[in-house]
């Protein structure tokens, strides 16, 4: 194993993955709630048909949370991971799953063997993300997403003044895709028929919220007070704020940290 792929293993083994207890998302809050399933009931929504019963094929998959997703959806899951332990809690999560350690980058299947192939924020930690990006293409039969950060004039901007990642935990580059990039990708893949690109601002994930000082001290703590709480939960609070984050959206989602792909392939010709 490279020693990237060594480190990126290790760093998630230590921090994140545990082989008999698949990490648990914290959604008592309804907000945080809808925040943390928003990007996948996008992906569902910009597919636009039901994944029951279709082969899905979801890469990078550490302990099997987005599987698990799909997977309730009605498909037949398989998922992948370098890290054993990662696989071991995946199985653990939904035993439903079909697991297997394997390099996303060098993907052991056949070309077409998947209706479905789909990656969320994993393709950042690979030495080669495009490699990954055409290992989806190349091992999907209907169509493939990617679940990502975006780089974009403003992101590049947060980054360089100290408000986002240059470098993850475990050494790697965060790489991000633009628009302008993945239209160049797509044009130059005869394969693909179209795409669709949806942005969006998000709040940062753990690794990530402690680069955000002004969250840490004031607005989380604020968030967490007794009285704040059934104002942010009740109908009213859920309404204007989630009307907030389309506004935001709206002006400013082109530019986002978050992006969602979804691209449909050409009906293959066989023979």
């Amino acid at each position: 194993m490279e020693e990237q792929k060594r480190r990126q293993v290790e760093y998630h083994e230590r921090e994140h993955f545990r082989a008999s207890r698949p990490r648990e998302v914290d959604n008592r809050n309804p907000l945080i709630a809808w925040l943390n399933a928003y990007r996948l009931r996008k992906l569902l929504q910009m597919i636009g048909v039901r994944l029951a019963g279709k082969t899905v094929l979801s890469v990078c998959g550490g302990d099997g949370e987005e599987a698990d997703f799909l997977e309730r959806q009605g498909a037949l899951v398989t998922m992948t991971d370098l890290s054993e332990v990662g696989i071991e809690a995946a199985r653990v999560r939904n035993p439903a799953l079909h697991c297997a350690r394997m390099d996303t980058e060098a993907l052991a299947f056949a070309d077409g063997a998947f209706d479905w192939a789909v990656v969320r924020d994993g393709l950042h930690h690979l030495a080669r993300p495009l490699k990954g990006l055409y290992e989806l293409e190349r091992v999907s039969r209907e169509g493939f997403a990617v679940l990502e950060g975006q780089d974009s004039w403003l992101v590049r901007l947060l980054v360089k003044v100290g408000l986002g990642e240059y470098r993850d935990p475990a050494g790697g580059y965060v790489y991000r895709f633009s628009r302008r990039e993945l239209h160049k990708v797509l044009s130059s893949v005869q394969t693909v028929s179209r795409w669709q690109i949806s942005t969006a601002w998000l709040p940062p994930g753990s690794d990530a919220v402690k680069h955000f000082p002004v969250v840490m001290r004031f607005v989380s703590p604020a968030a967490d007070l007794s009285f704040i709480q059934p104002v942010l939960t009740s109908g009213p609070g859920r309404y204007l704020l989630k009307a907030l984050f389309r506004t935001v959206g709206l002006l400013a989602g082109r530019w986002g940290n978050s992006l969602i792909l979804v691209a449909w392939k050409k009906p293959r010709i066989d023979g």
